[in-house]
């Protein structure tokens, strides 16, 4: 049997921290959206300027099965509590039985306390936020790969039903140093100038997303594995944001190359 209530962090059941863990409920909350707007010049109505989600927050609730009645009783439900704070502590990647393909990124924001411990009955409660990205992710990313090329022009579907953004990555098997590069999904192009790109290095055009914040960055990765940055190499737009359903895709380099593009549908 399939239960609908499993939750897991990184891959680790709730449950299975102790057997005598029961979770009664998960309850994804309502996103926070913020919208702002200003009037228009015609002296009624509103036009909107901005909108996003600030974050997303999940509550697990859930029992264990350990009566109090005697100090040992105490001092086990006692140490159930700490096992799962200890395994919330950390946040990361959480996922639901009834949700499969998806994930979110979060940190614990409540910790559940005590409180009576005697008390059989009592439900404990987590809450767990989503800042950096407050949206459920695919788990698996959709991906476009191809190799020895120089120019392209194709579509690409992106999952989800909001608006997210795509990682790139662009390695030089040309032999030779590649100074331009440039590429354009659905309403989102960057170009890049003076790169220096040399033969087997990647320019990496990808997020970060622990939760707290989910940030830009461009890099190239040399053939060692070092990193260094290449922010100040980028004209166009500030981030390669994506729309669900199909996105045109336009790439130009001065050399060739393999480009791989992943991007991960977000779900609200």
């Amino acid at each position: 049997m399939q239960l609908t209530r499993r939750v897991a962090l990184n891959g680790q059941q709730l449950d299975a921290v102790d057997s005598r863990i029961v979770i009664s409920s998960v309850e994804p909350q309502d996103g926070r959206e913020n919208i702002t707007a200003a009037d228009t010049a015609a002296g009624f109505g509103q036009r909107i300027t901005g909108r996003r989600r600030s974050t997303l927050d999940i509550i697990v609730k859930f029992r264990i099965l350990e009566k109090g009645h005697s100090v040992r009783g105490l001092q086990e439900r006692e140490s159930v509590l700490e096992a799962v704070n200890g395994w919330a502590y950390s946040g990361g990647w959480l996922t639901l039985g009834y949700k499969p393909g998806r994930q979110i990124c979060v940190i614990p924001v409540q910790l559940p306390g005590e409180g009576d411990l005697r008390d059989y009955t009592k439900e404990f409660q987590i809450t767990f936020r989503a800042y950096g990205v407050p949206y459920w992710q695919q788990d698996e990313p959709n991906t476009l790969r191809v190799q020895s090329v120089s120019s392209l022009s194709r579509n690409f579907g992106a999952a989800g039903n909001q608006d997210s953004v795509a990682d790139v990555v662009f390695t030089n098997t040309s032999g030779n140093t590649i100074n331009t590069f440039s590429i354009t999904i659905g309403p989102s192009s960057m170009s890049f100038t003076s790169l220096g790109l040399a033969a087997g290095e990647a320019l990496e055009i990808d997020h970060t997303d622990d939760g707290k914040s989910s940030t830009l960055r461009i890099r190239i990765k040399n053939t060692a594995g070092v990193y260094r940055s290449a922010m100040a190499k980028r004209t166009g737009s500030d981030d390669l944001v994506v729309n669900p359903g199909t996105n045109a895709v336009t790439m130009s380099a001065a050399r060739v190359g393999t480009l791989l593009i992943r991007c991960a549908g977000r779900f609200a």
